[in-house]
């Protein structure tokens, strides 16, 4: 889903950010990619620790902190496929009892294995609506002859290259 929506979207532009607190393509891509590792984690701990508290991120502090701006997309659209196919090889072995484990979300409350993995998954669709109304104002953006707004520049870590 999250592939076929990103070729719908130009290359150029998914660094676009209508202001510096709004999210460029780039930048959801990332921040979906962390939260896959984020629910990963989750996922084996409500099934292992029942009863556990799962946690969540904040998008704004992880762009910031982390820089998305200088990671590779490819990377994280890899990150999200390989966490998602362990994740769904998982679930398939479960017994029916392990869907009724619940754990604290820091959003929803308590919810049950199945109630999380319904909230999961319409995470990337309300994702890919964002990155809809982003491209929409790229375009109203490029129409106005605006500009893009431009990530803060810092070095590069070269010492974690492999």
């Amino acid at each position: 889903m999250l592939e076929a929506a990103l070729r719908r979207f130009p290359r150029k532009m998914w660094f676009y950010k209508k202001s510096s607190d709004h999210a460029s393509i780039h930048d959801t891509v990332w921040y979906l990619a962390d939260s896959e590792a984020v629910e990963y984690v989750s996922c084996r701990r409500f099934i292992a620790e029942p009863g556990s508290v799962v946690t969540g991120i904040d998008s704004s502090a992880w762009n910031r902190g982390l820089g998305y701006f200088y990671q590779d997309i490819k990377e994280a659209m890899g990150m999200i496929r390989v966490l998602r196919r362990i994740t769904y090889r998982l679930l398939k072995t479960l017994p029916e009892t392990a869907w009724s484990y619940t754990a604290e979300h820091p959003i929803h409350g308590r919810v049950s294995l199945d109630q999380w993995l319904e909230i999961r998954e319409n995470a990337f669709p309300e994702h890919i609506q964002q990155m809809e109304r982003t491209y929409g104002g790229w375009i109203e953006a490029a129409s106005a002859g605006k500009s893009a707004i431009s990530p803060r520049r810092t070095p590069r870590i070269e010492s974690f290259a492999p």
